[in-house]
């Protein structure tokens, strides 16, 4: 009879090792999916300084050739009237 306890026993402490391996290989792979999230957000903050930092300079170049096309028509007239003032000088 003891050596069947003995044989149980063995089984057992065998299927416990086994669990305790499975345990660990998955404990390490969701260690290295939490580390590659955590990479993944990292770059993705990254990403969108970037984008905003782009679209912050965007927003300077067409604030800047609106403000040029306002200037524009303003001196897009008295151009025309430069020129009309200097064609009736000259007739």
């Amino acid at each position: 009879m003891i050596l069947t306890y003995g044989g149980v026993l063995s089984t057992i402490e065998n299927a416990l090792q086994k669990l305790v391996e499975e345990y660990r290989g998955v404990r390490k792979s969701l260690r290295d999916l939490v580390e590659g999230q955590e990479r993944n957000t990292t770059q993705l903050e990254r990403i969108k300084a970037i984008m905003e930092q782009r679209w912050s300079l965007e927003g300077a170049v067409e604030k800047k050739e609106s403000r040029d096309d306002v200037e524009g028509s303003k001196d897009g007239p008295r151009e025309s009237q430069e020129e009309g003032t200097l064609l009736s000088a000259s007739c």
